[in-house]
């Protein structure tokens, strides 16, 4: 039933001819994809291709430049730890090995017990957990791993101990069919992002190099032959593919900048993966004339950063051009003049941005070397502006403000962010925000994303090389307009004071506006308070956004008086999906019915529409509509407190008890 909604909405939605251009299109996968599927029932799925005997062309990056200097060596000594041990901390997991012989916590009650694979330095054991006609390349590829080395289990899901199977084609795939398995935590494993910080870490930890680059040579292997192309879990979201793509090119042109020499034969096998990789991206875009989003964005930008580091080939080109134009074009399509992105979630935003700059930097790169032109000046202005839209929705905590999903997504994951606590493994805090905000003030040097670069100086060291160390310009901005719109009378009204602690919340306020996105932010010296009347993005189809509107963060004098509760989780915990992005889970009103009624796990209908009513210096007035319902709200920031008055259609209850909120994908912290 959904699925005909889906289709009846799309229908609605677009012209005849982008109609008939679909089911062409479709038609024409289809057949290919059965064409491929009956070549890889009885053929190994990797592809030779023999232009990969040329070796690998990396990025020039000028490691000796990279800022390393707020990378603790203790952080960094223990983070090398975990990964030699093949403990990962991924989408609040804790740190958990990954092996084929380790068992699961489980996740909220659901445990399953892991099949014991008996594994072995030869790689005879690839025979049990794949298809025939790939095994002897992918033993071939792992007879190359150097020393004692115990493999890891790329399928799994660590947490709950569901696994997937490489035996297995990547269409259809599916997410678990039992409660409690996570099919995001393999494939944010199969981001690679730990590989470029390995590479860091040998720079951090010098007298450790040839452990640390002999362990990211063994872990590429181990992927490579356990994950043939079109096999398994991990090539079902193209997405991850191409993110992954990115941090192998990353990688490798790090180790190459510090002098590494590869061998023949593993340069050899990588260059191959990645032409096997980015053949397999630009075959299965995730792409409609109706929307694109950040997988998309993701898709070619991973297919720009692996084209970037392949020999000169004919596909070399032709794929260089193509992700260089559609990069550019997904930017201006994808993000909003004022430099907030239209997926409806700040943390998309953060994902989408960091996919965006540092493609932006690479095409920079590039047309220095004459193999792409350069990006307009517009595309500039725009990222400059998504670096300031996330630093300016930066809480005193040094934590981004969550509105709308977060799924702890990142492009590179390169400064290590968190504490070390009293137990000796890293915690990472993946809502801080800086280390993309300093990637941003690399490229444009602007005074006030300064700190961010002070803080995390690595990310902002990495563009300015890839920028030429130049110093790009940014056009004066155009402000928008707030349109504002007549107040209803309505029936029902209730008001709430906010305590300002004895605080004085007027001294040298200021109000930041950013109404494409529709988020209002006050900020003074003992005050933050971040408005939320967003609209639910994707064109309305409402992926990533929540029943939260005319919701509120706010802080006194530092501290978190009311935060955003997050997500917890997607697809594992179906009705945990549906609570954390639910009205009564949100401090707005809840009168009764959804904002936004359900139309799936990844799509709303699209019910809301918000208007400013008031805005002054220390007010904000606004009223959300839907379904006959309407409901009218005034924040009022006074010298000792805040006056919450909400009106109403209907019989309401306002909703001031902090729930239970999820900093991160997974992360649950009990905030009442």
């Amino acid at each position: 039933m959904i699925r005909l909604q889906r289709y009846l909405l799309y229908i609605r939605n677009n012209s005849v001819k982008n109609l008939i251009l679909t089911v062409g299109r479709t038609v024409w996968y289809k057949g290919q994809m059965k064409m491929q599927k009956i070549h890889d029932d009885h053929r190994d799925s990797s592809k030779l291709y023999k232009a990969a005997d040329k070796g690998l062309q990396p990025v020039s990056i000028e490691t000796v430049r990279l800022d390393l200097s707020q990378i603790k060596k203790e952080m960094a000594d223990e983070l090398w730890e975990m990964y030699r041990q093949h403990r990962f901390d991924l989408l609040g997991s804790g740190w958990v090995k990954s092996s084929f012989i380790q068992d699961c916590r489980g996740l909220d009650g659901y445990h399953y017990p892991n099949p014991v694979i008996k594994t072995d330095s030869e790689g005879k054991f690839l025979k049990k957990i794949m298809r025939r006609q790939n095994y002897a390349n992918a033993r071939k590829i792992f007879s190359h791993i150097k020393g004692e080395y115990e493999p890891i289990d790329w399928q799994k899901d660590f947490k709950s101990g569901y696994r997937w199977g490489a035996d297995r084609w990547y269409r259809p795939q599916e997410t678990a069919k039992k409660p409690g398995g996570d099919i995001k935590v393999p494939w944010e494993l199969s981001r690679l992002q730990h590989l470029p910080r390995l590479a860091v870490l040998s720079r951090v930890l010098p007298e450790k190099k040839e452990i640390i680059y002999k362990e990211f040579h063994n872990q590429l292997l181990d992927f490579i032959a356990q994950n043939p192309v079109r096999m398994g879990v991990n090539h079902m979201c193209t997405m991850d593919v191409g993110i992954r793509v990115a941090n192998i090119a990353l990688a490798c042109s790090l180790w190459k900048g510090m002098g590494q020499t590869f061998e023949a034969d593993f340069e050899r096998i990588v260059t191959n993966y990645i032409f096997n990789e980015c053949e397999f991206i630009r075959k299965n875009l995730e792409w409609s004339y109706y929307l694109t989003s950040n997988h998309y964005f993701a898709d070619i930008a991973g297919l720009l950063w692996g084209s970037a580091v392949l020999p000169e080939s004919r596909k070399r080109s032709r794929w260089l051009r193509f992700s260089r134009n559609q990069i550019i074009n997904e930017i201006l399509k994808q993000f909003h003049k004022e430099g907030s992105n239209a997926e409806g979630s700040t943390a998309y935003h953060r994902l989408t941005g960091e996919m965006a700059g540092y493609s932006a930097a690479l095409i920079r790169y590039l047309a220095r070397e004459g193999s792409v032109m350069d990006a307009p000046q517009e595309i500039y202005n725009i990222l400059y502006k998504a670096g300031r839209f996330t630093n300016d929705i930066m809480r005193p905590d040094k934590r981004f403000t969550q509105i709308g999903d977060n799924d702890s997504g990142l492009f590179f994951r390169l400064s290590i962010t968190g504490s070390m606590p009293e137990n000796g493994k890293p915690e990472e805090d993946l809502n801080d925000g800086r280390p993309f905000v300093s990637a941003i003030y690399g490229m444009f040097g602007s005074k006030e994303l300064e700190h961010a670069g002070l803080k995390y100086p690595l990310e902002c060291s990495l563009m300015q090389d890839l920028c030429g160390r130049n110093t790009l310009h940014c056009d004066a901005e155009k402000k928008i307009s707030v349109k504002k719109h007549h107040k209803k009378a309505l029936e029902y009204r209730k008001e709430y004071f906010i305590d300002g602690e004895g605080r004085s919340l007027l001294k040298n306020i200021r109000r930041i506006d950013y109404p494409e996105f529709g988020l209002y932010i006050f900020r003074s010296d003992e005050l933050y308070l971040c408005v939320n009347l967003s609209d639910n993005g994707q064109k309305g189809n409402a992926g990533h956004a929540h029943n939260d509107k005319l919701s509120f963060e706010l802080f006194i004098g530092g501290k978190c008086i009311f935060e955003d509760p997050g997500t917890y989780v997607y697809t594992p915990l179906p009705e945990m999906r549906d609570l954390f992005r639910s009205t009564q889970y949100h401090n707005t009103i809840f009168c009764g019915e959804e904002q936004n009624r359900y139309n799936g796990m990844f799509s709303m209908y699209d019910d809301t529409r918000c208007f400013v009513l008031e805005l002054g210096k220390n007010v904000i007035e606004a009223r959300v509509e839907y379904r006959g319902h309407m409901h009218e709200r005034r924040l009022e920031i006074l010298d000792a407190g805040i006056k919450v008055v909400d009106w109403c259609s209907h019989e309401f209850v306002q909703q001031f008890e902090q729930k239970p909120a999820a900093r991160g994908y997974g992360k649950l912290t009990d905030r009442r």
